[in-house]
C-alpha cells in the first residue's frame, strides 16, 4: 500500500497542489487505485492570542478561536474531498496542531508517507529568507520524497 500525503491549507496553492495530485497520480481508474492511501494533511495553528498586560482573556476568546479554527479546517478539507470527489479518488483526512512546516514532515513520517506534496506560494528569495518557506523546509526534512507544485504547474 502506497501512502500519499497532500498537505492543505487555505492557500489557493495547496488546493492547486491537491487537484494536481488528483489529476497525475491516481486519476486513472483501475484496480491500482486501491493500492493507495491518498491522505489529506491540515495543520492547525497552535492557539495564539497577544493580549496586553490589563488584558486576561477569557474562556470564551479561547472557545470563539476553537470554533471559528474548526470551521476553517472543515471548510478547507471540505473544498479539498470535494476536488478528490471530482477526480474519483477515495481520501481520508488527518489534522494536527502546531507549526505547519515541522507538523507536515512528522505527521508524514508518522503516517508511513511514500512521498508528500505540498503546494508553493512562489516566493523569491529575500521573502523567503525573513518568513520562512514550508515547501522548502519539507524538501529539506521529509523523510520521504516531495513533490511541490507551484503556480507555474497548474
Amino acid at each position: 500500500m502506497v501512502n500519499i500525503v497532500v498537505a492543505v491549507d487555505e492557500s489557493e496553492e495547496s488546493i492547486r497542489a491537491c487537484e494536481w495530485a488528483c489529476k497525475h497520480l491516481l486519476a486513472v481508474q483501475t484496480d491500482i487505485q486501491e493500492s493507495y492511501n491518498f491522505i489529506l494533511l491540515h495543520v492547525q495553528q497552535t492557539p495564539c492570542v497577544s493580549t496586553g498586560p490589563a488584558y486576561i482573556p477569557s474562556d470564551q476568546v479561547f472557545e470563539l478561536y476553537e470554533l471559528q479554527t474548526k470551521r476553517t479546517t472543515q471548510r478547507i478539507l471540505k473544498q479539498a474531498l470535494n476536488i478528490c470527489d471530482q477526480y474519483g479518488v477515495k481520501a481520508e483526512t488527518h489534522v494536527v496542531i502546531g507549526k505547519a512546516n515541522e507538523r507536515i514532515c512528522e505527521s508524514a513520517a508518522e503516517l508511513g508517507a511514500h512521498f508528500l506534496v505540498v503546494g508553493s506560494h512562489g516566493h523569491g528569495t529575500f521573502i523567503r529568507a525573513i518568513r520562512g518557506s514550508v515547501s522548502d523546509y519539507c524538501s529539506r526534512n521529509a523523510m520521504c520524497p516531495v513533490v511541490v507544485i507551484n503556480k507555474k504547474v497548474f
